[in-house]
């Protein structure tokens, strides 16, 4: 029993690290595909709401098709169609173009990203304390891999066609033999729990949408704009595609730290304490005079950022256990409109004010709703019902 236990790990550390890469290896090449289509900053972050649009939809999807029985075929499916699609962002000839590819990769991506967590959650149930966090580092692990590639490609003029077919066959295959090797291995579900009343559920909610609206800003910003904003505002050079390496290298480690820092000190501790990470990010972004300063305020904030998701994913699925689903949905529905608002946002932003104040700007929206969500969660704790969120 112990191999098999290992060898499911083994298996939905490759799907998220596949999921990790996929997206990661265009983003250190976005301002090619900007310039290729004529668009400027503004016109870009119209484009990438399309990720976001996509994402609401495929939210709605998942809580309808998400059940325990249906969740490997769910994310065998949608792990092609996002194989199929991805190598498609490099031939796109305008911005509505891409914003309609962008919404289709969103809805693939957003059934991945949800079944992958609900089996993830199913195997951290049959698990003796936290694994989450690493099973999240493993995404992050392909996030790296993914930004190193495309920065990689990047500096040596390899073709966006060419590298990007490439990798989706590579990442196709790996992500299809995983999804085999889970079906081999069933993983039994979570124990049900009580049903929830209706006001600890308003609250279980709440908590959810805060936190993860909160998140997405605070993890699509770096994602998406660093490598634009070193090479447009600190003039980075061939240094610019190292803002979303270094930024996913710093998830990477906090990541593969998280489940000890919890076990040791906490949810609530760890959640109040990553905010500050991501505050000392920001301030060092916003003085920096040169690249090499600026990289080291988003590594500040990668560390920050990288324990929020894994938590607020867990929170999600065991908000009821009978539908992980639904809770996964609700989470990802805010979490994909989070990342819509913030790339529209900094786009009009850094246009209209630089990106120093846009950086500023969002870290403080973000805060807003992550201390909110942390504010609720605690008051929970503080009633007379128990709500197992913050």
């Amino acid at each position: 029993m112990p191999d098999e236990a290992n060898r499911v790990r083994a298996a939905i550390g490759v799907v998220f690290f596949v999921n990790g890469a996929c997206f990661a290896n265009w983003l250190p090449r976005i301002d090619e595909v900007r310039d290729s289509i004529g668009v400027g900053n503004d016109g870009l972050g119209v484009a990438l709401i399309g990720g976001g649009l996509g994402g609401v939809l495929g939210s709605i999807v998942a809580g309808r098709v998400l059940r325990p029985g249906s969740i490997l075929r769910v994310l065998g499916r949608s792990a092609v169609g996002l194989a199929i699609g991805f190598p498609l962002i490099a031939l796109v000839p305008n911005s509505f173009s891409l914003l309609a590819l962008l919404t289709f990769l969103g809805f693939a991506d957003v059934l991945c990203d949800t079944s992958m967590n609900a089996e993830a959650a199913a195997i951290q149930a049959t698990s003796e304390g936290s694994i989450m966090h690493r099973i999240h580092g493993m995404w992050s692990v392909g996030f790296v891999a993914g930004t190193l590639i495309g920065w990689g490609a990047s500096v040596v003029e390899v073709p966006l066609t060419a590298h990007l077919v490439v990798v989706s066959a590579v990442l196709l295959v790996v992500s299809l033999r995983s999804v085999a090797a889970l079906k081999s291995v069933p993983v039994a579900a979570a124990p049900v729990a009580a049903e929830p009343s209706s006001f600890r559920l308003t609250r279980a909610l709440v908590v959810i949408l805060c936190l993860a609206l909160a998140a997405a800003t605070l993890e699509v910003i770096p994602n998406e704009w660093s490598a634009t904003a070193l090479r447009d505002w600190l003039d980075a050079g061939r240094l610019k595609g190292a803002g979303p390496v270094v930024f996913a290298a710093s998830m990477l480690i906090g990541r593969f730290r998280g489940d000890r820092i919890i076990d040791r000190f906490g949810e609530s501790r760890l959640l109040l304490t990553s905010l500050g990470a991501v505050a000392l990010g920001v301030g060092t972004l916003l003085v920096a005079p040169n690249a090499i300063v600026a990289l080291v305020g988003f590594g500040l904030w990668g560390l920050g950022v990288s324990v929020m998701f894994p938590q607020i994913y867990l929170m999600a699925a065991r908000a009821n256990p009978q539908r992980p689903g639904a809770g996964l949905a609700t989470m990802t529905l805010a979490q994909r409109g989070g990342f819509m608002a913030a790339t529209a946002s900094m786009g009009a932003l850094s246009t209209g004010v630089g990106f120093g104040s846009a950086f500023a700007i969002m870290f403080i929206v973000a805060a807003v709703f992550w201390l909110s969500g942390l504010f609720v969660g605690r008051m929970s704790n503080r009633g007379s019902e128990e709500v197992r969120l913050v």
